[in-house]
This record gives C-alpha cells, sequence and structure tokens, in this order.
C-alpha cells in the first residue's frame, strides 16, 4: 500500500509541476504579445509624429517664402513714385471709348441709292492725335457728292459723343474715279464715284 500511495504523489506532482509549466508559458506567451503590440504601437506612434513633424516644416518653409514674397512686393509698390501714378492718370484720361463713335460714323453716312457710300479704312495716330477715315460713295448726275460729305460731316461734329473727343473734324480730299465693269461682257455701265478722306482733331491738337 505504502508503494501505491508514494506512486499517486509523483503524479500528481508531476501534474502540477506540468500546470505550472504550461501556466508559465502562457504567461510567458501574453507578455510577448504585450509588448509586441504595446512597441507596434510606439512605433506607429511615432512614424505619426515624425510625419506631423515633416508636414509642419513644410508647411513653415511655404509661410517663410510666402512672407518673402509679399515684403517683395511691398518694397516694389513703394518704389512706385509720383510720375508713374500721374503718368497711369494721364492714361485712363486720355481713353477713347470707340464704339458710339464707330456707330456714328455709319448711323450718318449716306446708303440709299443712287447715293451709297461706305468707309474702307480708318486709325487712329496717337502722336497727332488725328483720326484719319478713308471711303468712297457713287456720284449722283446731279453731282452733290460734295454736299453729301460735308452733311455727314456735319453730322459727326454735331454728334455729342463725337463732338466729345473730336473739336474739329474736315474733308482732307474728295477725288472722283471711274468704276470699270467686273468683266468685259458686263452690260453694267461706267458709274462714277467719289474717294475721300476726312480726318477728326482731338481736342487741343493743331491741324498738320
Amino acid at each position: 500500500m505504502a508503494i501505491r500511495y508514494s506512486t499517486n504523489l509523483m503524479k500528481s506532482a508531476l501534474a502540477a509541476e506540468k500546470r505550472d509549466n504550461e501556466s508559465r508559458l502562457k504567461m510567458a506567451l501574453l507578455f510577448i504579445v504585450c509588448f509586441g503590440a504595446l512597441g507596434g504601437a510606439a512605433i506607429y506612434v511615432y512614424a505619426q509624429i515624425s510625419l506631423m513633424e515633416h508636414t509642419l516644416y513644410a508647411e513653415r518653409l511655404k509661410l517663410l517664402k510666402v512672407e518673402a514674397e509679399y515684403r517683395n512686393y511691398q518694397e516694389e509698390v513703394s518704389v512706385v513714385n509720383k510720375a508713374d501714378v500721374e503718368l497711369l492718370g494721364r492714361l485712363q484720361t486720355n481713353r477713347i471709348y470707340w464704339t458710339r463713335k464707330l456707330d456714328a460714323m455709319a448711323r450718318y453716312l449716306p446708303e440709299a441709292e443712287p447715293i451709297s457710300y461706305w468707309i474702307t479704312k480708318f486709325g487712329y495716330n496717337d502722336n497727332s492725335k488725328t483720326f484719319t477715315v478713308n471711303g468712297y460713295g457713287y456720284i449722283t448726275q446731279r453731282q452733290e457728292q460734295l454736299l453729301e460729305l460735308e452733311r455727314y460731316l456735319d453730322s459727326l461734329r454735331a454728334n455729342p459723343s463725337y463732338a466729345y473727343i473730336f473739336g474739329a473734324t474736315y474733308l482732307k480730299s474728295a477725288v472722283r474715279s471711274d468704276e470699270q465693269p467686273l468683266r468685259p461682257t458686263d452690260p453694267r455701265r461706267e458709274r462714277e464715284r467719289v474717294s475721300f478722306e476726312y480726318a477728326s482733331l482731338r481736342k487741343g491738337a493743331e491741324r498738320r
């Protein structure tokens, strides 16, 4: 009986030791897992902090660049002197709004047959302050081309928008010529026409 009892005690001791070993192993594994998770979390946090610091550094560089450009802009603006401001004012004052002027030129131009006139070219010389217009029209049997041109120019002189800019408008030339048929077989007869040129001077400009 003593031998059987001793054997049972040994089995119980071995079983208890095995359970202790398994318990220690589990605790060791749990410790390793927890330590690994903590280490991974620490690495992740460090990476995020490093990324944020890098981003903040880049934004600071951008801010410094913008501040430097703004300082340069302020220095350039401060260089603008009184002469530049006066020049800008003169340019603003001397601008010509052409829409109404061109509208008046077309509105008063004779266009009813047989007295029809067309504008072929116009231009403005800023040096002489002169607006020059070229065109032509057909001559009637009553030879009233000069009279028609003067009526046209009188209408321009009386137009408020046109006269506000141009103080003088005058006829420079009116030359008669024959318009040949388009083809030798064209049944239409030759037509007399007048080529004209007139000029308008800005107020204050001298006629040349």
